[in-house]
């Protein structure tokens, strides 16, 4: 693990940290107002005050229970999303500092499945929606586990240009490439949508697996539905979807239109940090 990745986990538990001494402090608020309520009731209202002090106590006591909840479910996402980087990083040994996991790039966790996923089924052609982080490590994947290829379609022209200078930076330029598709209009039976120009597609064929993690979800809605209808016709009959971001209600809404669709598929949800789903031909 980078001194780096270090930094960034001691830098959650240290915000964790934060959160508990605020609570200790709001609590201990809590408890001097309660002493003050007392103080002043001496001569009458008893009832009232000791009414007071029990609704505080009840409010306190719900505080407490919930940030010990929250708190305890931030630790153990974080301990899985640290094992599962633990798992890609000895599995695939990186040969340059690696870009960090955070924000929007994809969680650790889902980058585990891909990574199982290339390993097992050796896909030849890899197409991931988006690039980035994740776009190396599935480079790695596929110079690791069979020769295949990484195709990445990245609608903004600066950040295909950053990512291929990541790709560069680990070697991967053979087996890994960065290219740039516009959003374009794309429509079918009446609906248009935003969506990569489909010509960055023309040379592709028998995929096996594909990462949905882009657009970005923001530029319109629906805005992910396009990748089933334009890449399922070029995937090999055994292939994979991942589609990322699959616990908010605009992938959920995706994945339910492509299997209303698409009847030939199934779908199953991977208990991902930020939720995934997996969709696949029916062998049945």
């Amino acid at each position: 693990m980078t001194l780096t990745t270090q930094a960034g986990r001691l830098a959650e538990l240290s915000e964790s940290m934060s959160e508990i001494r605020a609570l200790v402090r709001d609590n201990a608020a809590e408890l001097r107002e309660m002493r003050g309520l007392l103080h002043d009731e001496t001569t009458g209202g008893v009832a009232q005050t000791v009414r007071q002090i029990g609704e505080r106590l009840d409010a306190l006591s719900e505080a407490v229970r919930d940030g010990r909840s929250e708190l305890s479910g931030a630790v153990r996402q974080n301990y899985a999303q640290l094992e599962a980087l633990i798992d890609v990083r000895a599995l695939l040994q990186p040969r340059a500092p690696m870009p960090r996991l955070r924000g929007w790039a994809a969680s650790p966790d889902v980058l585990r499945l891909l990574v199982e996923r290339i390993a097992v089924d050796h896909a030849k052609i890899v197409v991931e929606c988006g690039s980035g982080a994740s776009t190396v490590w599935l480079g790695y994947a596929a110079q690791r586990f069979g020769g295949g290829r990484v195709i990445a379609l990245e609608h903004d022209e600066r950040f295909a240009r950053s990512s291929r200078d990541l790709v560069l930076a680990h070697g991967l330029q053979d087996v890994v490439e960065v290219r740039h598709a516009p959003l374009t209009s794309w429509t079918a039976g009446g609906e248009t949508i935003p969506w990569y120009d489909t010509r960055a597609l023309d040379d592709l064929t028998d995929i096996g697996l594909v990462f949905v993690d882009g657009p970005p979800g923001a530029t319109a809605p629906m805005v992910r539905y396009p990748a089933m209808p334009v890449l399922l016709p070029r995937c090999a009959p055994d292939a994979w979807f991942v589609l990322d971001d699959g616990a908010r209600p605009a992938e959920r809404e995706v994945a339910d239109r492509w299997l209303r669709e698409f009847p030939e598929l199934t779908a199953s949800a991977y208990p991902a940090e930020k939720g995934a789903m997996v969709l696949r031909r029916d062998k049945g």
